[in-house]
């Protein structure tokens, strides 16, 4: 046997289409580059198992022996992976070429999800013979990897394509009483035909609004999930402005009742203890007709 012990590595990334001896082992004396067997296909993985090493030890008068039953070594091919985000980013943009209008997403079979080719090719790939059905909303077309002219995978794929319409939702989950502000928004893209008719549809629908109850981030409101904020509580201090043409007055007054703006509430005037009729025209602040 050889002199000098060798170890069993753990895992290994093959990039070429053989396994090799120096895959497997560290520290070899001699023959890394024996050749033991034909590689998993790229992007996949092979199990050597204590049994099949101890093999390979045997036959080529390797100084190691597994020390348990349990021992392996996972061998992963190197690949070059297209995803199914990939394909379906190019199919968007010429299906828009072809003059499909809107926003839209498209639907394709999962073994359509992505293009695995070995570790020496480029992410590339062209789409030809795209055939797009705007009466049923169907789209067929072929994909070649990484060249039409020399492919290494052909597939053919045919799907629905769907409208979608960006709707405003929280970021983050917010409490009633928190206002919703415009840092607070983002955009998802929902199916034109699963939109509920309520559903808040701008922006500006949401802004200076609050829930009515707790309202969770990513989930599209709707008209009976929000209202106008309280901005005036119940015995707050408030300012009285009274307008008339040119001349504007105003007094420091105590609210009787709480309200959100353009709510009308009953104010005390604090000079003259004068109940008066307001309409809430901002925070803390109340529009009169007479003092």
């Amino acid at each position: 046997s050889q002199a000098k012990a060798v170890e069993l590595k753990r895992n290994a990334l093959i990039e070429g289409p053989v396994i090799t001896l120096g895959d497997i082992f560290y520290d070899l004396p001699s023959n890394e580059d024996k050749v033991l067997g034909p590689a998993p296909r790229p992007g996949k993985d092979m199990i050597l198992n204590a049994r099949t090493l101890l093999r390979v030890a045997i036959a080529l008068d390797l100084n190691w022996r597994p020390a348990t039953s349990n021992e392996h070594i996972v061998l992963k091919r190197a690949a070059t992976l297209i995803s199914k985000d990939d394909i379906e980013k190019s199919l968007i943009a010429d299906i828009r070429k072809d003059g499909y209008q809107g926003d839209f997403k498209l639907d394709f079979p999962a073994q359509t999800s992505e293009i695995i080719l070995p570790a020496d090719q480029a992410a590339v790939f062209e789409i030809d013979g795209l055939s797009v059905d705007n009466q049923n909303e169907r789209f067929t077309a072929t994909i070649y990897a990484p060249t039409k002219e020399d492919p290494l995978q052909t597939l053919n794929i045919s799907g629905a394509i769907y409208s979608v319409v960006k709707v405003p939702v929280l970021s983050q989950a917010m409490r009633n009483g928190s206002i919703i502000r415009e840092n607070d928004l983002d955009y998802i893209a929902i199916r034109t035909k699963d939109l509920n008719h309520d559903v808040i549809l701008k922006a500006e629908n949401l802004i200076g609004m609050t829930p009515r109850r707790m309202a969770l981030n990513g989930k599209p409101l709707t008209d009976n999930e929000i209202q106008a904020p309280q901005i005036v509580e119940r015995g707050q201090t408030v300012t009285m402005v009274f307008n008339s043409g040119a001349i504007q007055l105003t007094a420091m007054g105590r609210a009787l009742e709480s309200g959100a703006k353009g709510d009308m509430i009953r104010v005390v005037n604090a000079n003259s203890s004068r109940n008066v009729q307001a309409v809430i025209s901002g925070e803390q602040e109340v529009q009169v007709q007479s003092f």
